[in-house]
């Protein structure tokens, strides 16, 4: 099969030809990533072009109609850029940059891709970022599908210590958009994580999606616009909540293989600029960041406390929740004072696992039942709703029993 190849002068006659020159794309591109906008989308417009003695009005190049969508996209954000303040900004290398966070143990774990899970081992070579939970019972990842585009995968570790087989995040999959740099928070519903996506800004921008713990679908994906995301690639955002701070990382402002890391303060509720402030655009794109800090604060003692944190320390896995007297809570068997006790909690755990999963059948054939009504699944979900009613109370009374142990 002959490869047609386009010339450059081929390429300039074409975009003549549609009232798009070359030049003004390459101005309108220089314009975008400057932030100027307006100057970006006036030198988008396809200039008349001559067809014989007729003057007709230009139409747009693929290239220059993707350009403006991405300029309306940003005027758009332009309009609610999130006041915060920049506590400090380093610059590392691109590869592994993900290792100079500083998160406490709780926030959970950014890991290279010998995190993985045993299920997940197949992945091996083709991932290079992990996240993992406090507890280290969940993960999170980034691996390429069949066509090589970039997706979430997640897994989670059963009762029984294994690992469940991983499971694409199809919810948040953009057909041909990559994703990566995932990261749950410790509420286990909400997802942060870096997309290419044509409604985006360019490259990879910052996105958030809530998990609906009803059936374990996700939402639909928030942008967080600006002054996280920008006409460049930003990625992996993560939260401190022990210490209210977050990281985002981002290559705008550096040259060659350099990205900068910003750790910002988290508001509690979003607070934007006035979109008429005549700095707004410098202060979306974080050109100097230390003027969004607030002169009357000092930020010592948390920075000494964010600096203290040794990243590598391995959290005490979380095995369960099991809140006790005083306000204490066990998550490890080591943590009882009673071996039966510990050994009680063993086999309820058991026991409840095996209520969700009929629970979940259970909910699967009422849905079944209102799409396709019978008279022998009708009978079917009576007898499940009676043995389910069983188990429940059964979990109910080994609960009880625990504590009772426990508390002699």
């Amino acid at each position: 099969m002959k490869r047609i190849v386009m010339t450059m002068a081929a390429a300039a006659v074409t975009l003549a030809a549609s009232g798009q020159s070359a030049e003004n794309l390459e101005r309108a591109r220089q314009a975008y990533n400057n932030y100027d906008f307006e100057l970006a989308e006036e030198l988008l417009k396809p200039t008349p072009v001559r067809k014989g003695k007729r003057t007709v009005a230009g139409t747009q190049t693929e290239e220059g109609s993707e350009m403006l969508r991405r300029v309306e996209n940003a005027t758009n954000f332009m309009q609610r850029v999130e006041k915060i303040e920049i506590l400090d900004s380093i610059s590392v290398p691109r590869l592994d940059f993900f290792k100079a966070y500083k998160l406490p143990p709780s926030a959970g774990r950014l890991r290279d891709g010998a995190a993985l899970p045993p299920s997940g081992q197949d992945s091996e070579g083709l991932v290079d970022y992990v996240f993992s939970n406090e507890g280290g019972d969940y993960k999170v990842w980034a691996e390429p599908d069949s066509l090589g585009t970039l997706v979430l995968v997640e897994a989670s570790k059963l009762v029984d210590g294994s690992w469940s087989e991983p499971l694409i995040l199809d919810d948040l999959a953009d057909e041909g958009q990559d994703a990566a740099y995932p990261f749950m928070m410790a509420d286990g519903t909400t997802l942060y994580y870096a997309q290419k996506s044509p409604e985006g800004l360019g490259g990879y921008d910052i996105m958030v999606a809530t998990r609906d713990a009803s059936d374990g679908s996700f939402l639909q994906p928030q942008n967080l616009g600006m002054p996280y995301n920008s006409p460049y690639d930003d990625y992996l955002l993560a939260i401190d909540e022990m210490n209210g701070v977050g990281w985002f990382a981002t290559d705008r402002n550096q040259l060659g293989d350099l990205i900068t890391i910003y750790l910002f303060k988290v508001n509690d509720l979003r607070k934007n600029y006035d979109p008429d402030d005549e700095d707004l655009a410098d202060r979306a794109l974080l050109v100097d960041w230390q003027s969004t800090q607030d002169p009357d604060t000092d930020y010592a003692e948390l920075l000494e406390a964010i600096d203290a944190i040794d990243p590598t320390k391995e959290a005490k896995p979380v095995l369960f929740h099991l809140p006790m007297d005083g306000g204490v809570v066990y998550t490890d068997y080591s943590d009882f004072r009673n071996k039966a006790a510990a050994n009680m909690m063993r086999k309820y755990l058991v026991q409840k696992q095996t209520l969700d999963k009929d629970l979940d059948n259970l909910d699967r054939m009422r849905r079944e039942y209102y799409d396709a009504p019978s008279d022998s699944l009708a009978d079917d979900i009576a007898a499940y709703e009676s043995s389910v009613a069983r188990q429940r109370r059964e979990v109910n009374r080994a609960l009880s029993d625990i504590y009772k142990a426990e508390r002699k």
